[in-house]
């Protein structure tokens, strides 16, 4: 069922493509951030675990049928925690998934000509599953608030498209 491209949510299917869309999204974002912070870079170069759709977006791409569409995309970057440095500024970053088939929201500022993309972080502890493990560990009010919703894998390519979390 397709929506007007104005309206305030998108029922248009996400397909894998669009998902290493905003992997590339979302990794513009992460090193232009990067660049305004090197001493940052310089620690948390190489120790992105993964990126993942979260909230809504993810429960559309999982279940269409089931959701209340898509008003924006929220992508989370999951970096391996360093005891001894913090990552900065948990304010997301957003970016514009630009003209598309999902249109733009009424919402969003005028600036945006496609879906607002919203790139946030978080440092988790381990390897390999930590992802996983950090939705299943409600630890953090983040990981509470985050495993009410679905996880779908955006990055690594080698994974995109499965779901990490399911509530």
């Amino acid at each position: 069922m397709s929506k007007a491209p104005t309206s305030a949510r998108s029922f248009e299917t996400i397909e894998i493509a669009d998902l290493h869309r905003l992997a590339a999204i979302a990794r513009e974002r992460i090193d232009a951030a990067f660049d305004r912070r090197p001493a940052r870079r310089a620690l948390y170069e190489g120790r992105l675990l993964g990126l993942c759709l979260c909230q809504g977006a993810a429960d559309h791409f999982l279940d269409p049928a089931a959701s209340d569409g898509v008003h924006d995309f929220d992508v989370w970057a999951f970096f391996a925690r360093r005891p001894e440095a913090r990552l900065w500024n948990r304010k997301p970053f957003t970016a514009d998934f630009g003209p598309s088939k999902f249109g733009r929201s009424p919402l969003d500022p005028k600036r945006y000509e496609g879906r607002r993309v919203d790139v946030l972080w978080r440092c988790i502890e381990g390897e390999g599953d930590a992802i996983r493990r950090y939705f299943a560990e409600d630890q953090t009010e983040s990981a509470r608030a985050l495993r009410l919703k679905a996880a779908v894998t955006v990055l690594p390519a080698e994974r995109v498209g499965e779901a990490i979390w399911r509530p």
